[in-house]
This record gives C-alpha cells, sequence and structure tokens, in this order.
C-alpha cells in the first residue's frame, strides 16, 4: 500500500529506494520512529528502562512513490548482553547496497550529546558523520521553545549538529494526524543523498571501523556506556552496599579478620571486573553473556583465596566469600 502523504512533497529522484538505520540510546524513541517513517506498526515500542529491541530488524513500505526500508536496531546503552557491533554488521548485511542515511534519534527532554556522539564515532567512524541526520523526539516533554533556540543554548548539541553537516529534524511520534512530518523529512534525506552523490555507508566501513578501534590505544571514552557519573554512583553504591553486607555477615560469625578481609575482597574484586569488563568490550573478544559469567566465576576464585590467605577463617566463611564476590562482580557487569 503506498504512503498516504501529500504528493507536493515528492522530489525528482523519488525513483531511488531509501535505506535508512535507526539508532540512539534507551528511551530515545528509535523504533517509534521507525513506525512513524514507514507508516505502520513494524517495530516493537514501549516505553521500557532496558532496550526492547534485542536484535536488528528490517522493514520496508512504500513511501511517497518509492520503496524505504528502515533497519531498527538495539540501542547503545542495551542491557539485553547482545554483541552491538555483530548486530550492526548483521544489519548493514541485510541492506545492500549500504545505509543511504544514518538517523541518530535523541530526545529532546535528556540529550546527553557529548556521549552519544562519542560513542556513535567510536561504533561507526568518522566517514559515518556525512551519511547521518539527528533526528529529534520527545518534544512534547520539553518547555515551549523553538527546536532552533533549543540548539544555540546547548553547546553540547550545537557540537553535535555541526558534526553532522548541520542536518537535523524534529519528529512527533504521538501526533500520527501530522502528515507532513515524514515527507519534510525525507525531503532532507533526498538532499542528503543527493550531496553525497548516491553513496551509501557500507559493511566494508563499518568493518575496517571495527578493525581500527581494536587496534588503536584504548581510550577512556570507549569504556563509557552511560554518562559517568551515573556510572560511578552506580559503581560506588555497590561497593558499599557489598561491603556493609561483608561485615554484617562475617563479624557475625565472629570470625577474626572477617571486616578486613571481606573488604579487600569486595574492593579487589571490585578493580578486576571493572578492568575486566572495559577492556573486553575494547578487543570485544567475548559477549557479554559469556564474559559475565566468566568473570563472576573468575572473581569467586580470588574471593575465596583471599577468604583463605588472611586470617583464621573455617571453610564455610571462604565459601561464603567467593559466592558474595561472584554476586558482586555479576551484577556490576550485567549493569555495564
Amino acid at each position: 500500500m503506498d504512503s498516504q502523504y501529500s504528493l507536493p512533497y515528492v522530489m525528482e529522484n523519488t525513483t531511488q529506494d531509501i535505506n535508512l538505520l535507526l539508532i540512539g540510546k534507551t528511551g530515545s524513541g528509535v523504533s517509534a520512529s521507525g513506525n512513524t517513517i514507514l507508516g505502520k506498526k513494524a517495530f516493537e515500542s514501549r516505553k521500557s528502562a532496558s532496550s526492547i529491541t534485542d536484535r536488528c530488524q528490517k522493514d520496508s513500505a512504500d513511501v511517497l512513490m518509492r520503496r524505504i526500508t528502515v533497519v531498527d536496531t538495539p540501542t547503545f546503552s542495551n542491557s539485553q548482553n547482545i554483541d552491538l557491533r555483530l548486530e550492526l554488521k548483521n544489519g548493514l548485511k541485510e541492506c545492500p547496497p549500504g545505509i543511504h542515511v544514518i538517523l541518530l534519534v535523541l530526545p529532546l527532554h535528556k540529550t546527553q550529546a557529548a556521549d552519544v556522539l562519542s560513542l556513535f564515532k567510536q561504533m561507526f567512524g568518522e566517514n559515518a558523520m556525512k551519511h547521518t541526520l539527528v533526528l529529534f523526539t520527545h518534544g512534547d516533554e520539553i518547555e515551549n521553545k523553538p527546536l532552533d533556540q533549543l540548539i544555540r543554548e546547548n553547546t553540547e548539541l550545537s557540537k553535535l549538529i555541526e558534526e553532522c553537516g548541520g542536518r537535523f529534524h524534529q519528529l512527533d511520534n504521538k501526533d500520527l494526524n501530522n502528515r507532513d512530518q515524514v515527507p519534510a523529512l525525507l525531503m532532507k534525506i533526498d538532499r542528503m543523498v543527493s550531496e553525497n552523490q548516491n553513496s551509501c555507508y557500507t559493511l566494508q566501513m563499518f568493518e575496517t571501523q571495527s578493525l581500527e578501534t581494536q587496534t588503536q590505544t584504548p581510550k577512556f571514552e570507549i569504556f563509557l556506556q552511560g554518562s559517568i557519573m551515573t556510572e560511578i554512583v552506580h559503581a560506588a553504591f555497590f561497593l558499599i552496599f557489598f561491603c556493609v553486607m561483608s561485615f554484617f555477615l562475617f563479624v557475625v560469625w565472629g570470625k577474626s579478620g572477617s571486616v578486613t578481609s571481606a573488604m579487600i575482597v569486595c574492593i579487589v574484586d571490585f578493580v578486576l571486573a571493572f578492568i575486566w569488563i572495559k577492556l573486553s568490550l575494547f578487543i570485544r573478544q567475548c559477549t557479554y553473556k559469556y564474559r559475565n559469567i566468566l568473570l563472576a566465576c573468575l572473581c569467586g576464585i580470588v574471593g575465596g583465596f583471599i577468604g583463605g590467605v588472611h586470617g583464621e577463617e573455617s571453610i564455610q566463611v571462604i565459601f561464603v566469600r567467593g559466592i558474595q564476590a561472584s554476586l558482586m562482580v555479576r551484577h556490576t557487569a550485567s549493569h555495564t
């Protein structure tokens, strides 16, 4: 079925099929935007603290006299224990000859533009910027200000837009009666495709960037999956929690040196977990699922060993300390 949008928006190159890839952080409305563009319920979309999409999905529709294909992707901050780089690679394989435009989806009420730009560049590379358009969502949740003014007042947002060649568009996924917003977006996409001489962001470009990321010296920002402060607060909370738990668990048992050794176990395992998690994300040598399992087992052994060599403690205490270390590390790993 062809689109219901009005024909005055049709441009000269409407005979060309267009491949779009949408990506953003959890809660930005990636899947909902895909549905709005296609004019149908193609992808599951609902409010959730974690990513609903755990695999790249593709769907197409006839919009304004041409075939539009949308690739819906897992978010940067997904919590489904998946390898995002592998999923994006699979998604690109499904869209020959490549992606004409990457839509970087950002909610206007919480942009975190610097964080998103860093993650995006590390995943797709500098060459992707000329194929990228920033797509703003959740405009109904901000105060009544013009979009241009909001961008000017936000330095990080202005830098992001500049990196993308000044290309942006606002999409209201709740206002389904607005028939003009999608044709207006497609006009900008047509202009981008024309300026890029119909070139695409290809699988080869993505694989080249992946290889460069693996061989470069690690940078601290590569480790980030959310804001710096969020990770620090999260890590500190669970470190304190398990230290307090150790205090009550082992002091109640009346074992000599329990408090000190329990705190040593927590600190050593936390540092080891942090290093392993971040390095494994960088070198991409193991998937999230098996990385977390191996990490929990290793830190459990380390925790038990520390409990054995520090103070005179029974085998039961050593065993419980190993379990404590495994639980702490497994939980930390699943949230980073």
